[in-house]
């Protein structure tokens, strides 16, 4: 049985999953989030067999659902379809979620798709306000969790 392997990686080896499962609409070239190359950035990706197979990146980012707090924002998950289910994208979350305690965040938020509901809430997020409509990439929710120390 192959071993989960996750480890840090730069912003621009996201940038083919983040085409490729993400937003196909855009080249890799132009898959650059803000923050991307922020100091206190973390890019994570999942390996198996050393091949990439799942992405995502956190950036210190306020929170509009909790001002006050040290929000950090989750974006780019993504795995490959023939991983998905076996622990890969749970991995990725924690790694992003031990970095943001380690930094002092005390909320993790993303803009996730409504087709990723059940992830979000397994990886303990809730949804905060209505579901909403992005170009390209359809529908999502905004999803929130609290950070422990």
């Amino acid at each position: 049985m192959p071993q989960l392997d996750v480890r840090p990686i730069t912003a621009a080896e996201t940038r083919w999953l983040r085409h490729t499962l993400l937003r196909p609409h855009q080249a890799p070239d132009t898959l650059i989030y803000p923050g991307d190359d922020a100091p206190d950035s973390l890019h994570v990706g999942a390996f198996l067999n050393g091949q990439l197979v799942g992405v995502a990146s956190v950036t210190h980012h306020p929170f509009s659902g909790a001002p006050d707090e040290e929000g950090w924002q989750l974006r780019g998950v993504a795995t490959l379809p023939e991983v998905r289910g076996q622990g890969y994208g749970a991995a990725l979350v924690l790694a992003c979620l031990e970095h943001v305690s380690a930094c002092g965040g005390t909320i993790l938020w993303c803009n996730g798709r409504t087709a990723a509901r059940s992830f979000y809430e397994a990886a303990g997020f809730q949804i905060w306000g209505e579901e909403f409509e992005t170009p390209y990439t359809g529908p999502h929710y905004v999803f929130w969790r609290e950070v422990v120390p």
